[in-house]
């Protein structure tokens, strides 16, 4: 199978995002606050473990239906073909995307994409892991047209990652390129929560698809980002359970049976009649006015916060360096514990009082697994180590 463009483009990202970060400290434009970056890293962190442990899984569907109902066979035009994949991919990630907003289910896979209060590069990387559970589905006609998989794949990767540079504010307006092309200005748009930006310009690379089917709006005056139900939270692991909770309690609050199942089909803020209900269009206007959620972090804290954050990039670069050497199982738990630890950093730095007693207990746990691991990886004896070191270094920590 091809390599996914997305994967081989990482230290892309990182570098593009340093360029921006050195252009936002020389110009001060304020648009980068370490704990929302952080945050952002750690969702797409969370994404990548979800799609890593569920890969053969996911493009099952897409292999079955290319292997047994395609109608064409397109193996003697790879140009042809390979042009089909990349347009194909970006006219039905518009249609995902459009269902994505306008659907409360669907927010379900992309509300954690549009929570961030901020609008840079990291932002591009913060990805819902629900998210390639749900869009899988709205590629099969590509494989029904018999665009085969190992073409697909890489025509997928190449479309979302000619999405990472349109999340800036170092770029105004491109000319004519705004005719064809998804770009900073337009996809500012997108991320809006003002009433007027507000389920607009869902393209992916070409815009011209939000110019067909009337979903797109220019950059008049300056958005306002975020989600009109704000996160209020920097845990990556809440940021993927706050709106399925709501979803869930908007169907537990309905009248009747009929409502309750209706509320995950209806756009999201839908509410059946006799439910309480919400004006989003004025909540929308009011949160202009609502300064950014923010969290002081003390002094000493900030230290151990970034090496907890690199310890769980750490802990991802074991995961993908011994996966293949892995039971399915011990993949899960490698995970589950890579979770904890972003769950943990987004505790810590609210300053939550579950949070201190959770990081203790997490670096006993896996650090026990490390060292039962070194039997047959040595070199997990050192993460042993580091977990140990780190439990003493947050013992010595002032509490909040």
């Amino acid at each position: 199978m091809a390599l996914d463009p997305t994967v081989l483009s990482i230290p892309v990202y990182l570098a593009l995002i340093a360029v921006e970060l050195a252009w936002d400290r020389r110009h001060r434009r304020g648009l980068y606050r370490t704990n929302d970056a952080l945050n952002d890293l750690s969702c797409g962190v969370l994404q990548t473990l979800a799609a890593a442990l569920a890969r053969g899984l996911l493009l099952a569907p897409y292999v079955w239906v290319y292997h047994h109902w395609r109608l064409l066979d397109l193996s003697g035009h790879p140009a042809l073909t390979a042009l089909l994949a990349f347009v194909g991919a970006d006219f039905f990630y518009y249609w995902f995307h459009r269902w994505s907003h306008e659907c409360a289910l669907g927010w379900v896979t992309h509300v954690v994409h549009h929570q961030s209060e901020d609008y840079n590069l990291a932002v591009a990387l913060r990805q819902d892991a629900w998210q390639p559970f749900f869009s899988l589905w709205f590629y099969l006609p590509l494989a029904a047209l018999g665009v085969p998989p190992a073409v697909f794949v890489p025509a997928h990767g190449l479309m979302i990652v000619l999405q990472f540079w349109i999340h800036t504010q170092a770029i105004g307006t491109l000319g004519p390129l705004e005719w064809v092309l998804n770009t900073p200005s337009h996809h500012r748009v997108h991320h809006a929560l003002d009433p007027k930006y507000l389920d607009r310009n869902y393209a992916g690379v070409f815009i011209v698809w939000d110019r067909l089917f009337g979903s797109f709006q220019p950059e008049e005056e300056p958005p306002t980002y975020g989600t009109i139900e704000p996160l209020a939270s920097w845990n990556p692991v809440y940021a993927h359970f706050q709106y399925p909770l709501k979803l869930w309690a908007a169907m537990r609050a309905a009248p009747t049976l009929w409502g309750a199942l209706q509320v995950p089909l209806r756009p999201p803020g839908w509410s059946p009649p006799g439910a309480p209900s919400t004006d989003f269009l004025a909540r929308a206007a009011q949160r202009k006015t609502e300064p950014r959620y923010d969290v002081v972090v003390p002094p000493p804290w900030r230290p151990y916060l970034w090496v907890l954050f690199l310890h769980g990039m750490l802990l991802l670069g074991v995961f993908f360096g011994l996966q293949l050497s892995l039971t399915r199982l011990q993949q899960g738990v490698l995970a589950l514990g890579i979770a904890w630890t972003f769950g943990n950093l987004g505790g810590l730095t609210e300053g939550r009082a579950w949070a201190r007693g959770s990081e203790f207990v997490r670096l006993g746990v896996l650090g026990a697994l490390a060292v039962h691991g070194a039997r047959s990886h040595p070199g997990l004896g050192a993460l042993a180590g580091l977990h140990a070191l780190l439990a003493l270094w947050l013992a010595r920590l002032p509490r909040r």
